[in-house]
């Protein structure tokens, strides 16, 4: 397994390195992963510079060395992801790339969904995966079937949906698109935005799947129960959850009610209390 080495560029293949940001958090575990990928010597794409910040600019240009960048792509504009692009993309030359139609940043033509980006035998195809954020994006290495899945799927937490950006139906598509995609092309890889790489990684995806579906089941017993507020289903809940957490995971929580009131099954009876749909 390889080591989160903090500003070191490590080669987890022959065309991706990965330089992790010294900023460990509650929500970006080890730190920021900004991956340079591309052929030796052929141009690079840059993914996801992080936070700014001196060293890790100087970490990033150093695992691009003197090759052109292609472009700097922004996976998603949570903070820990893209303040540093402007500075990388004034440096090197190259556009910034995003999903997001009013992107925090000077950014280039939108990235759609499906947009292929090719450059020296290296090709990125961006998949709109909504859920954590709604412009999130993965990016399809096709030349190593690898999957950068920045904050969709980890593999040391599970992703916090918080409304209104979050939204629990959406991740959950997002999470069956990916194992769609692994049946029909094969995905051998995911590079993940913060931790190791996952490998088998479709059973990780089924797996935050069948989490994620668990903690549905929970909050529904829970209001049948007559438990009818965030707070109390989270005590309920979130046992096996450190209670430093119980606030973020409070947050998941209404991405999860959220959802059964979108599908008719619970009712909002009153702001930040639930019941049972009425049959």
């Amino acid at each position: 397994m390889n080591t989160l080495l903090k500003g070191t560029p490590v080669r987890l293949s022959e065309r991706v390195l990965r330089v992790t940001q010294d900023n460990p958090g509650m929500f970006t575990g080890p730190g920021t992963n900004t991956f340079v990928i591309g052929g030796a010597g052929g141009p690079a794409f840059v993914l996801d510079p992080g936070e700014e910040d001196d060293a890790h600019f100087e970490a990033i240009l150093g695992a691009v060395g003197d090759r052109e960048v292609a472009a700097v792509l922004i996976s998603h504009t949570h903070r820990d992801h893209w303040p540093l692009a402007p500075r990388v993309a004034e440096y090197t030359g190259a556009e910034v790339r995003a999903f997001s139609e009013q992107p925090p940043f000077t950014a280039g033509p939108r990235l759609e969904d499906g947009a292929r980006l090719a450059a020296g035998g290296t090709t990125l195809v961006a998949l709109h995966t909504p859920g954590h954020a709604s412009d999130h994006l993965c990016f399809l290495l096709e030349e190593e079937r690898a999957v950068f899945t920045a904050d969709l799927v980890m593999g040391w937490s599970t992703s916090i949906i918080a409304p209104p950006d979050g939204n629990l139906n959406q991740y959950m598509a997002s999470l069956e698109r990916l194992l769609e995609l692994g049946d029909a092309a094969g995905i051998d890889i995911l590079h993940p935005g913060h931790g190791e790489s996952i490998k088998p990684p479709l059973d990780r995806i089924r797996e935050i799947h069948r989490h994620r579906q668990q903690r549905t089941d929970q909050a529904l017993e829970a209001i049948a129960a007559g438990v009818a507020t965030i707070p109390e289903m989270v005590e309920r809940i979130y046992t096996d959850v450190d209670p430093k957490l119980h606030g973020p995971a409070a947050f998941s929580l209404r991405a999860h009610l959220d959802a059964l009131v979108e599908e008719g099954k619970v009712t909002e009876s009153a702001p930040g209390s639930y019941e049972p749909a009425a049959e």
